[in-house]
């Protein structure tokens, strides 16, 4: 239907216009047209598929300008799209209009609209852009190969597309790690002008296997979203090269060691490496089959087998893969089963009967090549000559040795056998058979045969010299031994101190001469590994031959006092040549001189130790030395002294004057000597006491006292004295008197009287 347009004043004016010069051309019938024009923009965008916003509208005008209607426009497109209408017939304005619903290509579309009859035509175009995301899919990178742990060659891309499958710039898509882990660099994209959105890298994780990554479109509405690339981690270049097992095995000499050592290739991720070549190496004595190999699919390589050596010991394989460090496998060869078994130690051994051997038997129980065995039981038995065996079954140790705990032989001397028998079947030599001697027994006791218990003077020989019979632990005698005689105690000496026991088992030292000491003393006699046997005498005393002070023989300096007993008693000691003390001998003590003082019990006898003591002895008061003798028949005496000392000063006395007591002349110089004595009248030998004098006169005719002139008070000398020159006074028949005062003691006066 044709749409007709509403003209509003402008437009009616204009085709009023139109008439007049129609009119004014003289009415000559219908104008032609002659150009047809765009309204509006020529220039257009839009979505594909969409109509364009805005009509598109054309004018058709004459030669001179003039619009015409009624003229028929045709409008077509050229790019797809559709035209409604797409024939118009302009209204009285010369406007013809129709819609542009754009085609489904994106990109530049253009309509034409043409008039009959005009030569030019009007051009629109439009660029179409995509419409809404519709649709996505896989651009690139998908079903990749990539080592493990490295990125893909080409990194995953997508192309978003509208409904017509044009491309989509500007979406937003974000790219995330679904499976096997791994990174991506650059997740979240935007896809360009050919609607492509690619992630930065895509980095495959660490395991061997797939790896998924997801592709999802931000935007509503868009089929298949997201998407899923897959890629492939293989693994990379050989790393290291580890065991697949423990590498301490156990295995049989000779024999095929089972399990088979296995190792495995690996990159650096830890993925197995297939298709690796592995060399393996057997040690010394040892063997491998199949040494080189490629590890298979899960990069495991073993040999084809290892044979370890005969000899029981730790054997070694060693799996190599190029130059990374290799795997060494340790294999411990155990003995196979036991075969042979052999003396080891203990045979043909000699000792004496009722002993045990000094080498316990012992046997070796080996497999075919030698090796020991260990862990089974051998029974040890005794066959003949008596005796016993302990520990009688032992079991093999890690040396494939078992030994029994001790084999004491019997009673009898001769042969005597030991049978040692492995407890296990097919065994080559078994039982083990072992001999032994036994011979006499061994010294076991020495005890005295004669010479003990005796006494004799010191420092002479004993009566019977000491001898001694050694005995086995059965109490029969043995000969052949030597016995070593040694003094113990008390000195003395002996001949003959190494003997041998003669055929009933005797020894006899030569002498023995006992020490010069009284009393008791020893002698040894000794046997290896045997107790010793004492021998004791008694060596007694001599004759008495030395008389010695047994205390102090000076008592020092004494203080005279009254009564006073010796602070030590004189005592001897009596001893024979050899200085032993001599018992039961009188001893005489008597006073040295008569101003030795008192004594009792003058006649003493020695005691057992040869001492005799004095009984009393009270000290004289007279100053000066003091003595007792002790003295015994045809020895030198012993004198025991104490020098008397005078006591403490306690008076005076005159000694000399030679001033007369009568007839003395007056006015006459006298010489008078005092001295301190002490309270029994010894001289008191003390300096510088202070002796204060005086003179007096008294009686006869006008007495007059004399005169002192030597110092007063006067000091006495070393020698306790004092000498005084005093000249007498006056007065006939007067009696002139000196004193000599001092303190604390008695005052002493001398005395004249004048004709």
């Amino acid at each position: 239907m044709k749409r007709r347009a509403h003209l509003s004043w402008p437009a009616l004016a204009l085709s009023l216009s139109a008439l007049g010069l129609a009119a004014c051309n003289g009415g000559d019938g219908p104008r032609p047209p002659a150009s047809v024009s765009p309204v509006g923009g020529v220039t257009l965008a839009g979505t594909v598929g969409e109509l364009l916003s805005e009509p598109i509208s054309v004018r058709v005008a004459d030669n001179g300008g003039a619009p015409l209607g009624g003229q028929i426009v045709t409008f077509a497109v050229d790019g797809g799209g559709t035209v409604t209408p797409a024939v118009d017939t302009t209204d009285n304005t010369g406007t013809a209009s129709t819609r542009w619903r754009l085609g489904e290509a994106a990109g530049a579309q253009r309509l034409t609209a043409t008039v009959a009859g005009v030569a030019t035509s009007a051009t629109f175009t439009a660029t179409a852009t995509a419409g809404a995301p519709s649709s996505v899919a896989i651009s690139a990178g998908n079903n990749q190969n990539a080592v493990a742990g490295a990125a893909v060659g080409t990194p995953p891309a997508v192309v978003v597309r509208d409904r017509f499958n044009n491309p989509v710039a500007g979406t937003s898509v974000f790219f995330t790690v679904a499976a096997g882990g791994g990174s991506v660099s650059g997740a979240g994209a935007t896809t360009n002008a050919q609607g492509v959105a690619a992630v930065g890298s895509w980095t495959l994780g660490p395991a061997v296997g797939a790896n998924r990554l997801t592709a999802l479109v931000l935007s509503n509405g868009v089929a298949s979203n997201p998407l899923t690339f897959t890629a492939t981690a293989t693994a990379g270049a050989a790393a290291s090269v580890v065991a697949t097992g423990t590498t301490s095995l156990t295995g049989t000499v000779g024999a095929l060691l089972t399990p088979i050592p296995t190792v495995r290739v690996l990159d650096a991720n830890g993925n197995p490496v297939a298709g690796a070549a592995v060399s393996f190496v057997a040690s010394a004595g040892s063997n491998v089959a199949g040494g080189t190999k490629n590890t298979d699919a899960n990069g495991n390589a073993s040999p084809d087998g290892w044979q370890l050596g005969t000899t029981a010991q730790n054997y070694t394989l060693t799996a190599t893969a190029g130059t990374l460090p290799p795997v060494v496998f340790t294999a411990a060869a155990r003995a196979a089963v036991a075969s042979q078994v052999a003396i080891s130690a203990g045979n043909n051994q000699s000792v004496p009967v009722g002993r045990p051997v000094p080498i316990e038997p012992a046997v070796r129980v080996s497999d075919s090549f030698g090796n020991p065995v260990a862990g089974l039981e051998v029974l040890f038995e005794v066959v003949s000559g008596g005796g016993s065996a302990v520990t009688r079954r032992p079991v093999t140790n890690a040396l494939g040795i078992a030994t029994v705990g001790g084999w004491t032989l019997g009673d009898d001397i001769g042969a005597n056998s030991l049978r040692a028998t492995v407890q296990a079947q097919g065994i080559t030599g078994n039982p083990v058979l072992f001999s032994a001697t036994a011979t006499a027994g061994a010294p076991a006791t020495v005890v005295v045969n004669a010479g003990n218990n005796q006494a004799a003077i010191a420092g002479t020989a004993v009566a019977i010299a000491p001898s001694v019979v050694v005995r086995d632990n059965r109490g029969n005698p043995v000969p052949g031994v030597a016995v070593s005689f040694l003094i113990g105690s008390g000195g003395g000496s002996l001949t003959g101190g190494t003997a041998t026991t003669n055929a009933v088992g005797v020894a006899t030292v030569g002498s023995w001469t006992l020490g010069g000491t009284a009393g008791a003393q020893t002698l040894i006699a000794r046997v290896a590994n045997l107790p010793d046997f004492t021998f004791t005498a008694t060596a007694t005393a001599g004759a008495a031959a030395n008389l010695t002070a047994q205390t102090s023989t000076s008592l020092g300096t004494i203080v005279v006092a009254s009564n006073q007993a010796a602070p030590t008693l004189p005592s001897v000691r009596v001893t024979d040549a050899l200085g032993n003390p001599v018992a039961g001998v009188t001893v005489t003590f008597t006073l040295g001189n008569n101003a030795s003082g008192t004594i009792t019990g003058g006649t003493q006898t020695t005691n057992a130790n040869g001492v005799a003591t004095l009984g009393s002895w009270t000290l004289p008061t007279v100053a000066g030395t003091a003595s007792v003798v002790a003295t015994i028949p045809n020895v030198t005496g012993v004198t025991f002294t104490a020098n008397m000392a005078a006591a403490a000063a306690n008076r005076r006395v005159l000694v000399s004057s030679t001033a007369p007591t009568t007839n003395a002349v007056a006015r006459t110089s006298y010489q008078v000597v005092f001295r301190v004595q002490d309270a029994f009248g010894n001289n008191v030998l003390v300096q510088g006491v202070s002796i204060g004098l005086s003179a007096a006169a008294s009686g006869g005719t006008t007495p007059v006292a004399g005169t002192i002139s030597s110092a007063n008070p006067a000091a006495t000398d070393a020698s306790g004295l004092i000498t005084v020159t005093w000249v007498t006074g006056t007065g006939t028949g007067s009696t002139q008197t000196l004193t000599a005062t001092s303190a604390g003691l008695l005052s002493a006066s001398a005395t004249a009287v004048l004709q």
